[in-house]
C-alpha cells in the first residue's frame, strides 16, 4: 500500500504540471512575440506584402507581385548571421551570377532574416535559380525575390533586337555546325531516293511479295529521311528541345482530332491523295458509284463533273476508303462493240470485213492489233464483237466508236454479209397447193427498194471514208468541255491540291 507521504508528494507533482501548462498556454504567444529574431504570424504576413516599411524613393506606382520561397530548414531562434553581412555577401554574390543584368543595378535589404531583391535578369529560369540560392545562405529566413525579366522591362523593339542579336551570336558561333547539318539532311534524303527507286532490285532476295516489297521499301526509305533528321538535330543539340515540341504539338493534334474528327479525317486524305496522286485533273474517274471527270482537289472534297455537266463532290475520307476505277491513267484503253449477222452468211467474210475496217479506222492504235472474234451463236444469227485499243487521252472516244461501227457497217454489206433482204416471192394458193417455181418479175416497188440500198451503202461508204480523225481534229472532246464548265454558284472551298498540268 502506498503510504501518506507518497501520495501528497504525487498529488503536489501533478498540481506543479498542471500550472506550467496554464502559464504556456495563457503567456505562450506574449513570450514568443518577444522572442529575438522570430516573427510572429502577422509580422511574416506584413514583411511578405511589404508592410512596415517605408518605400524608398525608386518605389513604382503599382507593386508587382512578388515570387516567394521560405527557407526548407528549421528557423533559428538565435540569430547567427547579422542581416548587414547577409546584405554585404548577396551585394557581392549575385551580380556574378549568370543571367543577372548589371543596369538597372541590383538592390538587396534585408531585415530581421528577409531578403528582399529588386533587379533585372534575362529571364523567369534565371529569377527561380537566384531564389533557391538565396534560400540557403545561412541566417535567410524568408526570400522576397521581385526581380523582373526582360520580357516585362523592355518594350517590344527592344526585345526583338535582343532576340536578333542572340540569334545572330548563335549563328556566328554553329555556322559550321548547321552546314553540317544540312549536308546530312541532304545526303539521308539523297539515299532516301537512291533506296526508294531501286528497293524492288535490293529487297528483291529478302522479301518474294512484290506488294511486300513495296511496303517495306516505302517504310525503309522514311527511317532514312527521319534518322538523317534526328542525327542533324543531334549535331545542333536541339534534339531534345525538337522531341518536346513534336510531344506538345501531338497532344494538341489528337485534341484537335477529336473535336473536329469529319474535318481532319478529310484533311489528312487529301494531303494523302496529293501525295499519292491516285488521279489527275482530267481523267475519267469511277468513286463509290458516281462517274466523272476530275476537276479539281480541296481540303475538304474532290469535285467530279459528269458528262452531263453536273458536279459532284466527293468528301476526300469517302475517296480513300472506297473503290477507285481510274479509266485514264493508263495511256491507251480497250473499247469494244458487238455486231450480229444472219446464220447463212459467211462468218469468215465478216470477221475479214471487221478486221479490215477496224485497221483503216482513224484514231485506232495498231499495237496492239484490232480484232473481230466470234462472241456467241444466237437463234436469231452469229454475235461477233469486235476488240480494238484507242488512246485515253486527246480522243473523242464516242467519236471515235461511231467511225468504227460505220466503217464495220459498210465492210460487211460490201462484203456481201448484210445485203439488202431479197423480194418476197408470191404466196401460195387458198387452197395449199405450192406455188410455182417460176421466178416471177419483181414488182416495182422491190425495185425501188434495192436501188435505194445501193444509194444508202454508196452514201455510207463515202462518209466513212471522208469521216476526219477522232484524234487530234481541233474539236474539243466531252472531257474537255465538262471540264470548262465554272464552279459560279460554289466556293472553291480552298486551293486546289492538284497541278493544272499533267504529268508526263
Amino acid at each position: 500500500m502506498m503510504s501518506c507521504v507518497e501520495y501528497g508528494r504525487g498529488v503536489g507533482t501533478l498540481r506543479a504540471v498542471a500550472a506550467i501548462l496554464c502559464v504556456c498556454v495563457i503567456f505562450g504567444p506574449t513570450a514568443r512575440a518577444q522572442l529575438p529574431g522570430v516573427p510572429t504570424v502577422a509580422a511574416a504576413k506584413a514583411a511578405a506584402a511589404g508592410k512596415g516599411t517605408s518605400p524608398g524613393p525608386e518605389a513604382a506606382p503599382e507593386k508587382t507581385k512578388a515570387a516567394v520561397a521560405a527557407s526548407s530548414g528549421p528557423i533559428t531562434v538565435h540569430r547567427q548571421v547579422s542581416d548587414q553581412e547577409i546584405q554585404q555577401f548577396l551585394a557581392r554574390f549575385l551580380p556574378k551570377y549568370p543571367g543577372v543584368r548589371t543596369t538597372p543595378p541590383l538592390r538587396v535589404r534585408v531585415d530581421t532574416g528577409v531578403v528582399t531583391i529588386d533587379g533585372q535578369v534575362d529571364d523567369d529560369d534565371s529569377r527561380d535559380e537566384i531564389t533557391d540560392v538565396v534560400k540557403r545562405v545561412e541566417g535567410v529566413r524568408l526570400v522576397l525575390n521581385q526581380l523582373k525579366t526582360d520580357e516585362e522591362v523592355m518594350t517590344g523593339w527592344g526585345f526583338a533586337v535582343s532576340e536578333l542579336t542572340a540569334l545572330g551570336n548563335y549563328l556566328a558561333r554553329k555556322w559550321i555546325l548547321i552546314l553540317l547539318a544540312l549536308a546530312i539532311v541532304l545526303v539521308s534524303w539523297l539515299l532516301a531516293q537512291f533506296f526508294a527507286s531501286r528497293s524492288e532490285t535490293l529487297l528483291a532476295p529478302f522479301v518474294r511479295n512484290v506488294l511486300l516489297r513495296s511496303v517495306v521499301g516505302s517504310i525503309i526509305s522514311s527511317l532514312l529521311i527521319v534518322g538523317g533528321l534526328m542525327l542533324a538535330l543531334g549535331t545542333l543539340r536541339l534534339t531534345h528541345l525538337v522531341l518536346s515540341v513534336l510531344g506538345i504539338s501531338g497532344l494538341v493534334v489528337l485534341a484537335v482530332s477529336f473535336a473536329f474528327k469529319d474535318v481532319t479525317e478529310n484533311f489528312i486524305a487529301s494531303v494523302l491523295l496529293g501525295l499519292r496522286r491516285p488521279f489527275q485533273i482530267g481523267d475519267y474517274v469511277t468513286i463509290a458509284g458516281q462517274s466523272g471527270v476530275v476537276k479539281s482537289l480541296n481540303t475538304r472534297a474532290t469535285v467530279l463533273v459528269t458528262l452531263e455537266g453536273n458536279h459532284v463532290r466527293i468528301p476526300n475520307a469517302t475517296i480513300f476508303k472506297e473503290i477507285l476505277v481510274n479509266a485514264t491513267a493508263s495511256p491507251s484503253a480497250r473499247n469494244s462493240f458487238d455486231v450480229v449477222i444472219p446464220l447463212e452468211a459467211s462468218t469468215a467474210d465478216a470477221l475479214d470485213a471487221m478486221n479490215r475496217a477496224l485497221r483503216e479506222t482513224k484514231g485506232i492504235l495498231p499495237d496492239p492489233s484490232p480484232r473481230a472474234l466470234v462472241e456467241a451463236l444466237e437463234p436469231g444469227g452469229v454475235r461477233i464483237r469486235a476488240y480494238f485499243w484507242s488512246p485515253s487521252q486527246g480522243v473523242d472516244a464516242f467519236q471515235l466508236q461511231s467511225d468504227a461501227k460505220l466503217k464495220a457497217k459498210v465492210a460487211l454489206q460490201q462484203a456481201g454479209v448484210l445485203a439488202p433482204a431479197a423480194a418476197a416471192a408470191p404466196a401460195g394458193k387458198a387452197n395449199g397447193h405450192a406455188a410455182t417455181a417460176e421466178v416471177q418479175p419483181a414488182p416495182p416497188s422491190v425495185t425501188g427498194t434495192t436501188r435505194q440500198a445501193a444509194a444508202n451503202l454508196r452514201r455510207d461508204a463515202q462518209a466513212a471514208e471522208s469521216a476526219p480523225s477522232a484524234v487530234g481534229n481541233g474539236r474539243k472532246t466531252l472531257v474537255q468541255r465538262v471540264l470548262q464548265e465554272p464552279e459560279t454558284r460554289v466556293s472553291e472551298e480552298g486551293a486546289n491540291l492538284l497541278k493544272d498540268a499533267r504529268s508526263e
